[in-house]
């Protein structure tokens, strides 16, 4: 078995000394490229927690995001941050380093649930960070090319051709689609941790790990929770954490006993589409998947799983993708929100400024030529939005629609790019 070793490099002076700082702050190349070997298993990843990497993750945070429990923010931090983060490794290699409990907030869902975010207090964003990244690079290089969720140079757009081009030869027209009952909250921490152990053997690494998943919630009452499952979302590492679970329990399994040419699995974080040649096949695959999933403690969410037929009623001509009617409503609702909460805050350029953005935003991540309808109505629910909105900042009526057309004339909010212009489906580098 391979084993990585890691020695302190000499320092020197002048242009070979900048080359050797340069290289030495280049941590997630040098892991990434022993990585490509999946038999490798490191042992001195701890080293790659220094000053100089969490200055880097300082720069990365987005000092925007809410604060923790301390309710301290990136800009407070930032005002001893040479002393902040020097006696943040310091407590890191002595080993006194504990994470603070995470706060509790719930973001409304479509179907009119909720999803709980954990929010890190700041420095503890800064170690997450560190750990996400020595995690991905360790990782990374033996995931499977059609995992697309939360990892570098990949996209939804990505796991959106990977599918579209599998499809549209019905070559493999049976398909099992999946998405995991509330994944990234039951994922069981031993488990996880005996997976990181096959490839991970520095101690000190995996226990500060360990603290993060088993770190206290505070709820929005104010009470605690301890957590004995899940990867919580919100959390800077939860998304690696999940690749690394999924690959273990899902990818390779399916790799291992059920991939060929006539089956093609692609997995966007925890929803996941696979396709088979024979009807038959795809459905013992649906019963030994249900299995599997028992074993690592995890299980489909009906409402979102399916099995279906290709070519009954489809071919490639009709293969499309639409915006889901949920999310659509979604967005809209957002969009409400937003106009209601702003439009005695902001006067009118602001929120014409505001909305550009929002709308171009909205056709960059939908904008398939085959959802032009759908981004129309999207831009149509914008303009009535303003529209009445507008006309309720005060008891007196702002616009007219006739005047509200004219003032669109003049200074037009951008329509949705013509299908020529918006993402064809087509060839992808990732598909045989």
């Amino acid at each position: 078995m391979n084993r990585e070793h890691h020695s302190s490099s000499s320092r020197s002076t002048g242009h070979m000394g900048s080359t050797v700082r340069n290289l030495e702050l280049n941590s997630w190349a040098r892991i990434g490229l022993k990585a490509k070997d999946s038999e490798i298993v490191f042992n001195n990843l701890f080293s790659h927690i220094k000053v100089e990497n969490l200055r880097q993750a300082f720069k990365a945070l987005d000092g925007s995001k809410a604060v923790g429990i301390d309710g301290i923010s990136k800009e407070q931090y930032a005002k001893d941050l040479d002393r902040n983060l020097m006696d943040l490794q310091h407590r890191l290699h002595l080993g006194t380093y504990r994470p603070q409990a995470k706060k509790e907030i719930l973001i409304p869902k479509a179907n009119g649930k909720t999803r709980p975010i954990a929010i890190s207090c700041f420095e503890d964003k800064l170690v997450e960070y560190i750990l996400g990244k020595i995690l991905e690079s360790v990782y990374d290089p033996i995931f499977i090319r059609n995992s697309f969720g939360f990892r570098p140079r990949k996209s939804p757009d990505d796991a959106i051709k990977a599918n579209y081009n599998i499809l549209k030869d019905n070559k493999r027209p049976f398909v099992v689609e999946i998405d995991l009952a509330n994944f990234f909250n039951t994922v069981p921490h031993r488990k996880l941790m005996k997976i990181l152990r096959k490839r991970i053997n520095d101690r000190k690494l995996l226990a500060l790990i360990a603290r993060f998943l088993k770190v206290d919630i505070l709820d929005q009452k104010g009470e605690t929770k301890q957590t004995e499952v899940g990867t919580p979302q919100g959390s800077v590492m939860s998304p690696i954490l999940a690749n690394i679970f999924l690959h273990h329990a899902l990818d390779t399994w399916f790799l291992e006993n059920w991939a060929n040419q006539e089956a093609v699995i692609v997995r966007y974080a925890d929803d996941a589409v696979f396709m088979f040649s024979k009807e038959q096949k795809a459905k013992d695959f649906l019963s030994a998947l249900r299995l599997r999933l028992a074993e690592y403690k995890l299980s489909v969410n009906e409402d979102k799983t399916a099995f279906w037929n290709k070519l009954k009623g489809w071919n490639k001509i009709n293969l499309v993708i639409k915006t889901q009617r949920e999310k659509l409503e979604k967005k809209n609702q957002e969009f409400n929100d937003w106009i209601k909460l702003n439009r005695s805050r902001l006067n009118r350029k602001e929120i014409w400024s505001i909305t550009t953005a929002k709308l171009r935003g909205h056709y960059n991540y939908y904008g398939y030529f085959c959802n032009y309808g759908k981004l129309m109505l999207y831009y149509k629910h914008v303009i009535g939005s303003l529209f009445r909105w507008l006309n309720k900042r005060s008891q007196k009526t702002s616009y007219t629609w006739s005047q509200f057309k004219r003032l669109l004339s003049r200074e037009p909010l951008p329509l949705p790019p013509t299908r020529t212009k918006l993402k064809q489906l087509g060839w992808s580098p990732y598909v045989n």
